[in-house]
């Protein structure tokens, strides 16, 4: 105990630095995203050219 630098236990480290923690979405997330805005595009060009041919 004598050895350490005073102010330099695990427990005074610990509260003096915050702990930051970030989240980040895993792959899954992201592919799950991407077919959902893809399919979102998709169904709109088709509905576009269904009431393209509805009004002819």
């Amino acid at each position: 105990m004598e050895d350490r630098a005073p102010g330099s236990t695990p427990a005074v480290a610990n509260q003096t630095q915050p702990s930051i923690k970030k989240h980040f979405a895993g792959r899954g997330a992201w592919v799950l995203t991407a077919y959902g805005i893809s399919g979102l595009a998709l169904f709109g060009v088709l509905a576009y050219f269904f009431s393209d041919y509805i009004a002819r």
